[in-house]
């Protein structure tokens, strides 16, 4: 059975194909359209998918999509007009708005079937729970999905056992924890809903000064779950960032928000570092009752929350979770797999065969279509006996190298398909990249992609973090050896990288390791600040030669700049 499963729409729309129980493909529609954050149709992610299997859509028996339109009307509309006296027009407005997108959102799925296909729209937050549950290694586990709304759900929570998934509680809009941490992105001058992750790196440089301001915001309530102070904020009657999230009484009591290109004051920092927190402690003291309520001793966590990695850090060391696993995807792209794979065990009644240890989902290109493009585009390059010693020694050399192998990675991070390496043991590296190749904020940091087995020595607690979602201490005997990676707060967001998974990877470290005596390599996303992660060999050839990379080891060839 073929099964199609369609994650976003409103932004980071994606394809995900599951032929009898295995997932063959998935990917993002920005990575094919080169538009960051695409919604829509992901029509380009589905052609890719399909193909990567050889079928056509004439072979696809169901698609599974993202969220439930008509459960969104039926939830949203009501809501609404409960705001209609405090803010007609908008209300107005967003109402029809609804109408129109969510009439545009089925006809687009419907125009995605053959003659045989059968539609499915699935339920958001039950579909997120799937796309990590379903693919973990987890028999049974408590199960939390956080982001920043679904149909009208914020934070759902509840228990897997088997294929089968059982809702226990929920909390609706406008109480979104994803809503209060985008406020404060855009309060802070960066962009909501793509931009979270600058103000979890901006956090460590500050101090919760305003926690307990925040803490009356964000209010724990006796069962473990929250409130919201909602006289704090506005974007739940008026439109977001074009009115601004906060209320008066939160510019009263904080100041003016920061405008894109300010610069970034203490006050800022410290502002990050308050939403950092109760962002926390509020998740700790939910994660305590789920545990409490289910007895399991594991947990899959989903939603764009779930990419925040210094939370996750935290729970992993706090939280009375045994283990805890994150789907790489776990933003509405990565409902794609949910999808698709909560069909699968649906209609075939499956047990469950599949485990997701590499997120290597996407398009690949062969050396030989590689060398063909350099060739054509009178590229000069050399094709070493030992290509991952001969990365190694550019990089222990303090160059800077575009790593371009195999299949793209499914998700916001790069894991060693698509990605810029450098020497983690120079002082100044961090700020080189920053600098001459990202072209980002000088506060954020670069993560460490170690040899898994090695992993442990340098990162307090760490022995298995294939997706780069968890932040760890970095052991205070090794920070002078590995300042590139060690943040300002003394922990690094860490990837281990596998011999049996990542092979050539793992053959690279470890020829670094010989040179420079550290197991681990900086790994940053091949991309610069505002485009996708690169997808091709011309995306990545334009990328090499527009930034301040010294090197690009494309397939088996080495670039390298005059």
């Amino acid at each position: 059975m073929n099964i199609l499963g369609i994650g976003g729409y409103s932004h980071d729309s994606a394809a995900a194909l599951v032929c009898d129980g295995k997932l063959v493909a998935a990917v993002a529609e920005e990575r094919l359209t080169r538009v960051k954050h695409q919604g829509g149709v992901p029509r380009e992610a589905v052609r890719y998918c399909l193909d990567t299997a050889g079928l056509t859509p004439d072979d696809v028996d169901h698609v599974g999509c993202y969220m439930r339109p008509f459960l969104r009307i039926a939830k949203r509309l009501p809501y609404r007009l409960t705001q209609m006296f405090r803010s007609p027009t908008y209300s107005a407005g967003y109402m029809a708005y609804e109408l129109v997108h969510n009439a545009m959102y089925v006809h687009g799925m419907r125009s995605l079937r053959g003659p045989e296909t059968k539609l499915h729209f699935m339920e958001h937050h039950p579909a997120h729970a799937a796309s990590a549950f379903l693919v973990s290694p987890f028999d049974s586990a408590a199960l939390l999905c956080v982001d920043y709304v679904g149909e009208h759900t914020a934070t759902w929570a509840g228990v897997g056992q088997g294929t089968a998934l059982r809702h226990l509680q929920s909390l609706n809009y406008p109480y979104s924890l994803g809503v209060f941490y985008s406020a404060i992105t855009d309060y802070l001058g960066f962009l909501r809903a793509s931009d979270e992750y600058k103000v979890m790196g901006l956090a460590s440089y500050g101090e919760p000064e305003f926690y307990d301001d925040f803490a009356r915001i964000i209010r724990p309530r006796s069962n473990g779950w929250y409130d919201i102070d909602l006289s704090w904020l506005a974007c739940h009657y008026l439109p977001g960032s074009r009115c601004g999230y906060f209320s008066r009484k939160f510019l009263d009591r904080f100041g003016p928000p920061r405008r894109k290109g300010e610069p970034v004051e203490q006050r800022h920092r410290n502002i990050a570092a308050s939403a950092q927190r109760v962002l926390e402690e509020t998740i700790l003291r939910l994660l305590n009752a789920l545990h409490a309520q289910t007895s399991q001793k594991r947990l899959c966590m989903a939603g764009g929350v779930a990419l925040n990695c210094a939370m996750n850090g935290r729970l992993l060391r706090e939280s009375p979770f045994e283990e805890i696993w994150v789907q790489p995807a776990a933003g509405d792209d990565g409902i794609a797999i949910g999808a698709a794979f909560q069909l699968h065990h649906t209609l075939t009644g499956a047990e469950r065969s599949y485990v997701m240890r590499d997120a290597r989902l996407g398009p690949e290109f062969s050396d030989e279509d590689i060398r063909r493009f350099l060739d054509g585009a009178k590229i000069g390059h050399e094709v070493p006996e030992y290509l991952e010693g001969r990365a190694a020694e550019l990089i222990a050399g303090g160059k800077i190298v575009g790593w371009y192998q195999g299949r793209m990675e499914f998700g916001p991070r790069a894991l060693g398909s698509r990605s810029i390496l450098a020497d983690p043991t120079r002082p100044d590296m961090k700020n080189l990249l920053n600098k001459y190749v990202k072209h980002r904020e000088e506060f954020r940091p670069f993560a460490p992609s170690c040899l898994e087995e090695r992993a442990h020595e340098y990162f307090t607690g760490c022995t298995h973090s294939p997706f780069m979602l968890f932040v760890y201490p970095v052991e205070p005997d090794k920070r002078d050896r590995v300042p590139a990676i060690t943040h300002i707060d003394g922990t690094a967001r860490v990837q281990t990288v596998s011999k049996d998974v990542h092979p050539r990877y793992y053959r690279l470290i470890h020829a670094f390791e010989k040179l420079r005596g550290v197991p681990m390599v900086i790994n940053t996303s091949f991309n610069v600040m505002g485009e996708p992660i690169v997808n091709t060999p011309a995306d990545a050839v334009r990328c090499f030669f527009s930034t301040g990379m010294d090197a690009l080891v494309i397939g088996n060839c080495v670039v390298l700049k005059p």
